[in-house]
């Protein structure tokens, strides 16, 4: 069973909610003849929903291209909203939320969803989080900060503690570098994203990291996107500056790396000998696959790299930790994949 735990999708109700006027301020959509609406945001950003993100049956048939015989979609980051009021954050992510419920009920068991929350205001993201268990949801996905307060704020003791309870992975994903305009260093060449997004996580992961998050939410799981980005690279410096730096090691009990067993990471690296460094790092048991397709900046590579090399390996990577994360039953793979396609 192939499972792809970093997808995104933009659900037709959000479309539409933009559309009738009655949508998040700051969006607008362009409905264009033959071709996927753009979704405009008010700071120049545009990109296109496509089908794909939009309708199952789209989705299912992409997935049947690649290889996928589940796919756990979540939002696209650039519409975590948390720069609104918070009321209308919360708003808008129980629809979202509710959509994805939808697709999840479409989806013939091969698709499953992570809930988007409010993060703008931390008491109302962890009652979406139960909102969003009741509803079927698996996990949630959340941004890398909200506007000044960041991760390892005491204000989210609930949030990371309401999704420890109820078992609901954590996954984070950067999202500043995509809505902001890129300072200097980074401007042009698309490096606002190549370098942006990997900075952005590592800068986060390490927040929880050495903030005590893990100390207050031992059981707590987080996946980074994007194989970590920096994190896995550059995680012996934060551990060196924990033994050597009073303020590094001022709040954590223990050093960055004895909270290895809280860790997950995807695959999307773009090369072979990243991935291996990155299993073995972590260990095979904490690597799961992600493509971030249907971006351009999507990679779906270490799933030909890995079904050709160690079985065991393959079958942890590329599904069996994501079944056994996420509680997906073995009758979700490739049987699922021929009673979605013939009913």
């Amino acid at each position: 069973m192939i499972v792809d735990i970093h997808t995104h999708f933009i659900p037709p109700e959000l479309i539409e909610l933009i559309a009738g006027g009655e949508g998040p301020t700051g969006l607008t959509v362009e409905q264009r003849d033959g071709r996927d609406p753009l979704i405009i945001h008010d700071n120049g950003l545009r990109y296109p929903a496509f089908e794909i993100f939009r309708e199952v049956d789209a989705r299912l048939a992409y997935m049947d291209e690649l290889g996928i015989d589940v796919s756990i979609i979540s939002i696209s980051p650039s519409l975590y909203l948390y720069w609104l009021d918070p009321g209308e954050t919360a708003e808008v992510s129980r629809t979202l939320n509710d959509a994805a419920a939808r697709m999840v009920k479409d989806g013939g068991g091969r698709i499953q969803a992570m809930a988007t929350v409010p993060m703008n205001d931390p008491e109302a993201a962890a009652a979406e989080v139960r909102r969003a268990r009741e509803l079927g949801l698996v996990g949630v996905e959340i941004g890398t900060s909200a506007g000044t307060r960041q991760l390892d704020s005491r204000d989210y003791d609930e949030f990371f503690a309401v999704a420890t309870e109820l078992g609901m992975p954590v996954m984070l994903h950067p999202y500043l570098s995509m809505i902001t305009p890129p300072g200097p260093s980074v401007e042009g060449f698309h490096l606002g994203n190549v370098v942006g997004n990997p900075v952005e996580t590592f800068s986060a992961a390490c927040r929880l990291l050495v903030g005590g998050v893990f100390d207050r939410n031992p059981d707590l799981r987080v996946i980074f996107v994007h194989g970590g980005g920096a994190l896995p690279y550059q995680i012996g410096r934060l551990e060196h500056a924990y033994g050597v730096r009073e303020e590094t090691r001022s709040v954590a009990e223990r050093p960055p790396l004895s909270y290895a067993e809280n860790l997950l990471f995807d695959t999307v690296v773009f090369d072979e000998r990243a991935l291996d460094f990155l299993i073995g790092m972590a260990g095979p048991e904490r690597v799961l696959l992600g493509t971030d397709l249907p971006f351009d900046m999507g990679d779906i590579s270490a799933k030909e790299r890995l079904e050709g090399g160690d079985p065991v390996v393959a079958e942890r990577v590329l599904g069996g930790n994501a079944a056994a994360l996420f509680g997906i039953g073995a009758d979700a793979g490739t049987g699922g994949r021929a009673r979605a396609s013939t009913s």
